[in-house]
């Protein structure tokens, strides 16, 4: 029973370890997803916003109610004494008076000191502050809001150049990942024209030196295989990190690289700034610091302020602190204060003169930013046109490097050629078919880069 027990439990340890070791299959979108949700750069840029969502709560906060409980308690070891006016005497002396008693040579009126109060009292209430009206509060609070679709913005312009570097990533593993196959294909080519020369020279219709040829262009094959094996590794890694997984994880791509392309409708699409996002971040900039002006301009108008305050006294003699609570005294008001700005050394309109400078930069940066975005796009439309060329004459270079191979081959078979002419035939096939892989890349590259300067992405 021990040992069936011992033996479930390796059963269950090499499945967990095949489960943890399994290839994760990635197509492309399922790449972009993963991004979305793995990134650390999107997922904080998602908490910019939801930082942003706060500071708009935290400005409504200021226009709701403030409300606030007190209580205190006092205990007067001394009971503060005050000298008041002597306003007994009076009385006593104009009743002397008039009985002719004294004279009023013989009047005396001077102070007495007295002490009011309890040594035991204790208070409790609540106060109740309302914005009324203030025009700062109300564009503090569209400026905050327009803060927000700023880090929707700055989100969105993540997630465009997180797709970028995802794509290109996952193109560059997928054609490290060709060129390793292309290479491994030639490899068998090779050998299996090795083998035959070698069985050709035991039967003494070769020489040793074309088996000796084959021999070190397999070797040399293998080394570029192993060299290509590690850049189809860092490759994936690469692809891995962008998308926020374990660079450990194994990976297999299931997607392919594009090749037919709409060059005409690619080339023939208006480039409109607006559709940029680095626009609408500047866009965005701009209505904040039309916000701010307007900020300044209404800090000279009146604010408004009301508040209510209710709550209770209760007093206990010396001797009787148990008599604190017992009967209490309420105490309530309420009032409204207006504050109305009348000088302030000219600050706000330093500030709002500061603000309309900073209107104009923005104006003047955006302006330049078209520019630059034009040329942008020139220049990648022009990047676009040359992989275009670039990938059809590796398309013909291509199907000329196949045609020579094959003549090669059939002339090698039949004793007329040589085995220098067949492996030249075979390096020449593979390079012509990674100079197209490679071709292919970069015009797909070209299009990402298009794409993104055209705002399409």
């Amino acid at each position: 029973m021990r040992q069936l027990f011992t033996w479930a439990l390796a059963a269950t340890a090499i499945v967990t370890f095949a489960q943890n070791n399994a290839a994760l299959s990635l197509s492309l979108n399922e790449a972009l997803a993963q991004a979305q949700t793995n990134n650390q750069t999107l997922a904080n840029a998602q908490l910019d916003i939801a930082y942003a969502e706060t500071q708009v709560n935290e400005i409504k906060a200021q226009g709701l109610p403030q409300i606030n409980g007190n209580a205190g308690f006092t205990h007067n070891l001394e009971i503060a004494t005050q000298v008041l006016p002597d306003f007994i005497s009076p009385s006593v002396y104009g009743v002397l008076f008039e009985e002719g008693l004294i004279a009023p040579k013989d009047f005396a009126i001077g102070t007495f000191p007295a002490q009011f109060g309890v040594p035991y009292s204790m208070q409790a209430g609540i106060g109740v502050n309302q914005l009324l009206f203030d025009g700062t509060f109300f564009l503090g609070l569209k400026a905050a809001s327009e803060f927000v679709n700023i880090s929707r913005l700055s989100a969105s312009k993540s997630e465009i150049d997180i797709k970028e570097a995802v794509t290109k990533a996952y193109y560059m593993a997928l054609i490290s990942d060709q060129n390793r196959s292309q290479l491994s294909k030639s490899v068998e080519n090779i050998q299996k024209l090795k083998d035959e020369t070698q069985a050709m020279y035991d039967a003494g219709f070769a020489e040793k030196l074309d088996v000796d040829r084959l021999i070190l262009s397999v070797s040399n094959l293998e080394i570029n295989i192993n060299q290509l094996e590690n850049q189809v590794k860092l490759a994936k890694q690469l692809l891995l990190n962008s998308i926020g997984l374990d660079v450990n994880q194994q990976v297999e791509l299931t997607s392919s690289l594009p090749e037919e392309v709409n060059a005409l409708d690619d080339l023939a699409a208006a480039f409109n700034p607006e559709n940029r996002i680095e626009i609408q971040l500047i866009d965005q900039q701009q209505e904040l610091n039309k916000i701010n002006l307007k900020r300044y301009k209404v800090g000279y108008v009146p604010s408004l302020f009301g508040n209510f305050n209710y709550g209770g006294n209760t007093f206990a003699g010396d001797g009787n602190f148990g008599d604190l609570g017992n009967e209490w005294f309420p105490i309530s008001s309420y009032g409204v204060s207006l504050n109305i700005p009348i000088f302030d050394g000219f600050y706000k309109k330093a500030k709002s003169d500061q603000v309309k400078i900073d209107i104009q930069k923005t104006e003047n940066t955006k302006k330049q930013a078209v520019l630059g975005m034009s040329l942008q796009v020139s220049q990648a439309k022009t990047n676009y046109i040359n992989a275009l060329k670039t990938i059809d004459l590796q398309k013909k270079s291509k199907v000329l490097a196949e045609r020579i191979y094959s003549t090669t081959a059939i002339k090698f078979k039949e004793g007329i050629g040589s085995s220098f002419e067949m492996i030249t035939a075979e390096s020449d096939l593979t390079q012509a078919r990674t100079n197209y892989l490679n071709a292919l890349y970069e015009l797909n590259v070209a299009k990402i880069d298009l794409n993104k300067a055209l705002g399409i992405l």
